[in-house]
């Protein structure tokens, strides 16, 4: 009997594996240059790759989510971790790209204001309030 047990504890895990295999992590967008000495294509091409990394992270966020409810309520509690360790450090790395590319891009923004352009006088009869 206790053989009989191993045995299927040993294809449960098994299935374990497998059903894990199908959540595939993303690979990291490459490098995400300083906004402020990129130029507009360098930005706009990164752009495309943080906005595909972002969708693909969500699948993987959607599979982990099935695999923790397909763990049902005789999940272990070592299940149960694992499967939200994953799914939360996927969020926290999806939010720190995302962070990262939109300091970049206000980075770009902020050195490409003109300076050149002088503000306009005030009309006259404009009173100041």
């Amino acid at each position: 009997m206790k053989t009989r047990l191993r045995c299927l504890v040993a294809v449960a895990g098994l299935f374990t594996v497998t059903a894990f295999a199908d959540c595939e992590m993303p690979s990291l967008v490459a490098e995400i240059p300083d906004g402020a000495r990129a130029t507009e294509a360098e930005l706009l091409a990164v752009q495309a790759e943080v906005t595909a990394y972002i969708a693909a992270m969500d699948r993987y966020i959607a599979c982990e989510n099935e695999e923790l409810a397909a763990g049902g309520e005789d999940a272990t509690a070592e299940f149960l971790f694992r499967m939200s360790t994953r799914i939360e450090s996927a969020r926290n790395e999806v939010d720190a790209i995302a962070t990262n590319f939109n300091d970049q891009v206000n980075a770009f923004r902020a050195t490409r204001q003109t300076t050149t352009i002088a503000p306009q006088p005030a009309q006259p009869g404009f009173l100041l309030q």
